[in-house]
């Protein structure tokens, strides 16, 4: 299939499985919950300075994707929110080995495979993402004792790998009771808010490793 370009825009030629990669790493961290605030049910999609990002958040993770662009008319940038079900079913129309370009307009994200093209019009985007992540892109050092942590919210992380099978996610806090922050290079960054003890967890051990020294004594 043929793409005619007669407004300015920005193109991705990817494969199916680099697509799905993508959207998957941010996909996680977006809310499916009815109830939350439609800006938690969507993809948040920003085209600029020759770079696609993608952003989700539910409130207690937030994923950053970034991916550059194969290309864009000069000085094109746009920022716009696709439904996160949506992307959800195109991510499971588009096959893994099928070659794909992506074209990011205005209000509007076309992909187009060699048999297909999916439209998915946008609407304003009025998630705080950047706000948000200044607050803890400078680490502040953390204390070594222990915070509590959610193991789904941790499970989010698994589909970037994806965008670099090589890579190695490095971690760290932004002090305490702060976000974790995890990053794989330039590729990917996410947000982890810790569970805060508010009287509603019960029997939390005030020694939480003394269950398991006697592992140690065993012969």
């Amino acid at each position: 299939m043929t793409i005619t370009i007669t407004h300015s825009c920005a193109l991705l030629h990817t494969t199916g499985r680099d697509l799905k990669a993508l959207f998957e790493a941010v996909l996680a961290h977006a809310s499916q919950d009815d109830n939350d605030l439609p800006t938690l049910r969507q993809v948040h999609i920003e085209v600029h300075d020759g770079d696609l990002r993608l952003v989700c958040s539910d409130r207690f993770t937030m994923g950053i994707a970034r991916q550059p662009l194969t290309s864009a008319t000069e000085n094109f940038a746009c920022t716009f929110a696709v439904s996160a079900w949506q992307i959800r079913a195109l991510v499971e129309a588009v096959d893994g080995s099928a070659s794909v370009t992506v074209s990011i307009e205005d209000n509007r994200l076309l992909v187009t495979t060699d048999d297909k093209m999916h439209h998915l019009p946008g609407e304003e985007s009025v998630l705080p993402w950047r706000m948000v992540l200044g607050r803890y892109l400078n680490p502040a050092p953390a204390p070594t004792g222990r915070f509590l942590m959610n193991p789904a919210f941790l499970a989010r992380l698994a589909p970037a790998r994806a965008l670099q099978e090589d890579g190695v996610l490095q971690m760290q806090m932004h002090g305490e009771h702060q976000a974790v922050i995890a990053t794989l290079g330039e590729r990917f960054l996410a947000l982890v808010m810790p569970m805060r003890d508010n009287g509603r967890i019960k029997a939390l051990p005030s020694r939480p490793l003394d269950g398991w020294f006697d592992l140690i004594d065993e012969n």
